[in-house]
C-alpha cells in the first residue's frame, strides 16, 4: 500500500482542561489543611530545637561538674599536702637546738602574780647558737634574746597561716592585714636607740624592746591591722581573739597578763606557733610565759643590749608628761608596731 492513500490521524483531544488558574481561590478546608500542615512543621522544629539545646545543656553540665570535682580534689590534696609542709616548716624553723647544748634555766618557773605555773622541770630548755628553745618552740621576751645576726626574714610557715587567716576572715566580712611583721636586729635597734635619746632609757624601755629581744626578729610575729589600743573594741579585733588559734596563732600579750609578760595587753600581736601548740596555749588559759614555765625580765636576762648614747633629748621632760606618755600604755610597756609609739615585743 502505498504512503499517499493513508488517512491522517485523527486529532487527539486534551485530557487536561486547560482554562485559566488565575483567580481559583482555594477553599477553607483546603487553607485550614495548609495551617495544619505549617503548624505541625513549626512545631516539629521547635521539639527538635528543645532537644538540641537540652542536649547540649546536658553536656555542659557534665563537663563542668568535671571539672569542679578536679579542681576540690586537686585544693583538697594540695590543702593537705601544705598542712603538712606548714607543720614540718614549724617544727624545723622552732625546734633547731643543738641537742649537745641542752641547758637548764635555773630561774625558769617564776610567776611574779603567784599563779599556776608548771615547774621548769617539766619543760625541756634548749640553746643553741644564741637562741633558746622551750620544749621546742623558739622563746623571745625581756629574759630571753635573739643573737643580733640572726635574720631569718618573714617566716614562710607563718606568712601563708596568715594569709589563710585572712581570706577565711574576709569571707565574714572581716579585713585583716599586717601592719608590721619581720623587723631586724638593726632596725631595732635604731627604734629603741631613739626612744632612749629622746626619754631616757627607763622609759624607752616602756615603749620598746630592746635590741634582740623582740618577737619580730623571729619572722613568727605580727601587729595586725592597728597597733592603738582602740583595736581591742572593733569587730576585727574579736574576730582574731577567737579564731587565730586555728591558724597556729595566739594572742601574744593578753589582758591580765601584764606582769608576766612584761607587756600591755596587745589584741593586735600575734605570735605563730603552729596550730597544735596555739590551741593548747590557748586551751590552758596561760600565757606563752606561764604555759612554758619561763620568766620575762631584763634582771633575769643574760646578755641584754645597752644603750651608750646620751639623752639629751630626754633632759628636762617630765616622764609623766601627756604629750608622750598618754601614747604607750602603762607602765608594763606598749607594743612593737611602728606608730603611735608602740615598738615594743
Amino acid at each position: 500500500m502505498e504512503l499517499k492513500d493513508q488517512k491522517p490521524p485523527k486529532e487527539l483531544e486534551p485530557i487536561i482542561d486547560y482554562e485559566d488558574c488565575t483567580d481559583y481561590v482555594p477553599s477553607s478546608v483546603q487553607l485550614e489543611y495548609e495551617e495544619n500542615i505549617r503548624r505541625r512543621m513549626k512545631a516539629r522544629r521547635r521539639a527538635a530545637e528543645r532537644r538540641r539545646v537540652n542536649r547540649n545543656r546536658t553536656i555542659a553540665l557534665i563537663l563542668l561538674l568535671i571539672i569542679i570535682f578536679v579542681i576540690v580534689r586537686s585544693c583538697t590534696k594540695g590543702s593537705g599536702e601544705n598542712d603538712k609542709e606548714k607543720d614540718q616548716t614549724s617544727s624545723v624553723s622552732q625546734s633547731e637546738p643543738d641537742k649537745h647544748n641542752d641547758v637548764r634555766d635555773s630561774s625558769a618557773g617564776k610567776d611574779k602574780n603567784g599563779g599556776s605555773v608548771r615547774s621548769a622541770e617539766e619543760h625541756k630548755i634548749e640553746q643553741s647558737n644564741g637562741m633558746t628553745f622551750v620544749d621546742g618552740i623558739l622563746i623571745v621576751n625581756k629574759t630571753y634574746s635573739l643573737p643580733a645576726d640572726y635574720d631569718p626574714g618573714v617566716s614562710a610557715a607563718a606568712q601563708n597561716a596568715f594569709d589563710e587567716m585572712s581570706s577565711d576572715a574576709m569571707n565574714d566580712g572581716i579585713y585583716l592585714f599586717v601592719n608590721s611583721g619581720y623587723r631586724s636586729y638593726a632596725e631595732q635597734v635604731e627604734l629603741y636607740d631613739g626612744y632612749a635619746y629622746e626619754r631616757g632609757v627607763d622609759e624607752a624601755d616602756k615603749v620598746s624592746s630592746r635590741p634582740g629581744h623582740s618577737e619580730h626578729q623571729t619572722g613568727l610575729t605580727f601587729d595586725v591591722n592597728s597597733t592603738e589600743f582602740s583595736f581591742e573594741d572593733t569587730a576585727e579585733a574579736k574576730w582574731l581573739a577567737a579564731h587565730c588559734s586555728d591558724y597556729g596563732f595566739i594572742i601574744r600579750y593578753p589582758k591580765g597578763k601584764e606582769d608576766i609578760t612584761g607587756y600591755a595587753y596587745e589584741p593586735w600581736h600575734i605570735r605563730y606557733l603552729g596550730v597544735e601548740n596555739a590551741k593548747a596555749v590557748e586551751e590552758s588559759g596561760l600565757c606563752l610565759e606561764e604555759y612554758l614555765g619561763i620568766t620575762s625580765d631584763y634582771a633575769d636576762a643574760e646578755n641584754t643590749y645597752s644603750y651608750d648614747g646620751d639623752t639629751t633629748g630626754a633632759e628636762g621632760q617630765d616622764p609623766d608628761n601627756s604629750a608622750y606618755s598618754s601614747d604607750y600604755g602603762d607602765e608594763n610597756g606598749g607594743n612593737d608596731g611602728y606608730g603611735y609609739g608602740y615598738v615594743n615585743g
